[in-house]
Formats: C-alpha cells, structure tokens, sequence
C-alpha cells in the first residue's frame, strides 16, 4: 500500500501538471502580450523571492527535526545500554525484535510464574526453620523476577519508541521532498524569465503568458503542500506494540 507522503506528492503533482496544460493551452490561443513588462518583472521577483524562502523554509526545519531526532535515538539508545537484558537482544543491524520476542527473553513470563508457583509450593516433611529460609527467598526472588519482568516492559517501550524515531527519520526527506522541487522549479523559471521581462517577454508573449499563468495558479497549491509536508515531518509515526521492531546492536 502506497505511503502517505507518496500519496499527497502524487496529487500535488497531478495538479500542477494539469495547471502546466491549462496555462500552455490558453497562451497558445493568444495573439498577444496579457501582461505588461512591470506587472511580469514583479511577478517574476516575487515568485523568485517566494519559492527560495519556501524552499530554505522547508529544507531548514527538516534539518532541525533530523536533530531532534538525533538526539531522541540517542537518548534511547544510551537507556537500552544501560539495561541487562540489553545483551540478549539479537545481534545484526537489520534484526527484527518483535513483542514476542521481547516477552519470552530470559527469564520469560512463563519461566518466572512457573519458578514462583514451584517455590510458593511447600516442601513435605521440611523443618520449621527452612520454610522460613524458603519464605526469605520467595520475597527475594519474587521482587527480583518482578524486577526483571518490569525492565522488559521498558525494554519493549524503548524498541518501539526507537522505531518510530528510525521511521520518522528515514521519512524526513519524502516528506518534504516535492514541494522542495517545485518551489526550486518556481524559482528556475522565475529567475530566467525576470532579466527578459520587457523585451524577450514582449517577443515570447505565449511563452510569458503561459508561466505568468502557471506561476498566479500554482502559488496556492505550493503553499498548501508546504504546510502538509510539515504536518507530514513532524507526524509520528503509527507504530503499535504489535509491529517488529528493529534492535539497533550491530554485530561485534
């Protein structure tokens, strides 16, 4: 199934490819200039002026949201160390963890309710002063596996977070990726037209015509698929405790 980014910048681009045949079929029915030198001059500067600041706009907070995510990974990453069900992770970059695998590493629930039912059974004919010494370490043992099955909740939370960190970094640059392109081609097209805007536009005027068109069209559509691709950036990614999850150890 496609992704979502995938899906928006497939739209927006059907719709400035439908923008781009509206305004060529319409300038090429003219038979003269629609837009006089100053009005084509100052479109031309602001589109220019626009589509950069769009672009550096976008470009800049997907570098601000790669370190903020940076820094999580990290954080999670140094928290998973510190863990001692860390080593019995699988080994392998690309190892899949899933909540399965999570919930019977040593001891599993299974190994830690059948090992407080054998120690809370009594033993027949055992003297006084060992069903004592067996009750100790029933609370010992039970706070310890208690203990451990807690870790691996954590442990089970951090892999998930993690993953989602992984996932919403490999998709900071779909996200933003074509609006970046278009606000670049607005900005090509903007900048090689504006030093022709009285004369080369005057001689072209279809051509003029087409990309004043194009430009005055296009403008709103850029916006609303800058805004979404920042929506998009910062979307978290819909990760579930059922999904696997990667285990982050590289193989020594």
């Amino acid at each position: 199934m496609p992704s979502r980014p995938i899906l928006i910048h497939s739209a927006f681009a059907a719709v400035f490819a439908v923008i781009a045949i509206f305004a060529w079929a319409t300038a090429s029915g003219t038979t003269a200039s629609w837009f006089s030198a100053d009005l084509s001059s100052q479109a031309y500067a602001a589109s220019l002026i626009g589509a950069v600041v769009v672009a550096i706009a976008l470009a800049t907070a997907a570098v601000s949201h790669l370190g903020r995510l940076e820094d999580a990974r990290r954080s999670i990453a140094l928290r998973i160390a510190e863990m001692p069900e860390a080593d019995l992770l699988p080994t392998g970059e690309a190892t899949l963890v899933t909540s399965e695998a999570i919930r019977m590493m040593p001891p599993s629930d299974e190994e830690v309710d059948d090992l407080l039912t054998t120690l809370a059974t009594p033993v027949p004919g055992a003297p006084p002063g060992m069903e004592i010494e067996i009750t100790g370490t029933l609370v010992e043992v039970s706070a310890a596996l208690t203990a451990a099955r807690t870790r691996k909740e954590l442990m089970k939370a951090l892999l998930i977070e993690r993953a989602r960190v992984e996932v919403a970094r490999e998709a900071a640059a779909p996200s933003i990726a074509g609006p970046i392109v278009v606000a670049l081609l607005f900005a090509s097209a903007a900048g090689a037209m504006l030093p022709g805007s009285d004369a080369f536009a005057a001689s072209h005027f279809q051509l003029n015509t087409a990309l004043m068109l194009f430009l005055g069209y296009g403008w709103m559509f850029l916006v609303l698929w800058a805004v979404l691709a920042l929506a998009m950036l910062t979307a978290r990614s819909p990760l579930d405790g059922r999904d696997p999850v990667r285990s982050g150890k590289r193989r020594s």
